[in-house]
């Protein structure tokens, strides 16, 4: 009788055991399948601002991105539609196949004009164009238009950089910075509106204001 007990609290044993096991077993891999979704950031030097020797010579025109990076709005094929911030954005493709993000609102012609300011005096930024009047194929035709470069060597990262803590926190480039987002009238300072961008093969980190929509003060 004692054999017969012994053997059926065994056979229990066991087979509550496996499912116990099994149930373990996949949150471990569901834990593993989460880290790997998540990648590490890609290291590089910070960059933040350099300092122009050339200021009298930048065109305020063209901007950060000159006459080689115009993009060819002969035809503007739409890819799709962007989400986040105040403006309409899509992202589309020129006629060279080059990837823009073009937003549509208010917001285009203060931020193509802030960027020219914040990378005429040495800070790194996006590259940006205002097309006074485009068509976006599938989508209409819109006046002014920012177009803002995805360039192939360049990863934005996931998540933004703080103000209050950076590896500019404390330095004059960074404190230079803050006095010109005040002289241009950024209403809206917060660490969303911010960036990283790596710049694949020169292990370069890019700190940027990415949305520089709400300069110039409040209108509307």
């Amino acid at each position: 009788f004692l054999s017969v007990s012994l053997a059926i609290l065994l056979a229990n044993i066991v087979a509550l055991s496996f499912p116990l096991s099994s149930s373990a077993f996949q949150n471990e891999k569901k834990k593993d399948s989460q880290a790997k979704k998540k990648k590490e950031p890609p290291t590089g030097t910070p960059v933040l601002w350099r300092e122009p020797a050339d200021i009298s010579s930048r065109n305020l025109l063209l901007g950060p991105g000159g006459e080689e990076m115009k993009p060819d709005l002969s035809k503007v094929t739409f890819v799709k539609e962007e989400t986040g911030g105040y403006s309409k954005k899509y992202r589309v493709k020129d006629a060279r196949g080059r990837v823009w993000v073009a937003k549509i609102g208010k917001e285009a012609q203060s931020e193509t004009a802030a960027v020219r300011l914040v990378w005429a005096v040495g800070y790194v930024s996006e590259i940006n164009y205002l097309a006074p009047r485009v068509t976006i194929d599938t989508k209409g035709t819109f006046e002014n238009v920012r177009f803002e470069a995805r360039p192939e060597n360049i990863d934005r990262l996931d998540d933004p950089w703080r103000w209050a803590t950076n590896p500019f926190a404390g330095k004059r480039e960074l404190q230079g910075l803050k006095v010109l987002m005040a002289l241009m009238e950024n209403w809206d300072l917060k660490d969303d509106n911010n960036r990283v961008l790596y710049v694949k093969g020169g292990n370069e980190l890019r700190y940027i204001v990415s949305d520089l929509g709400t300069t110039f003060g409040k209108t509307g």
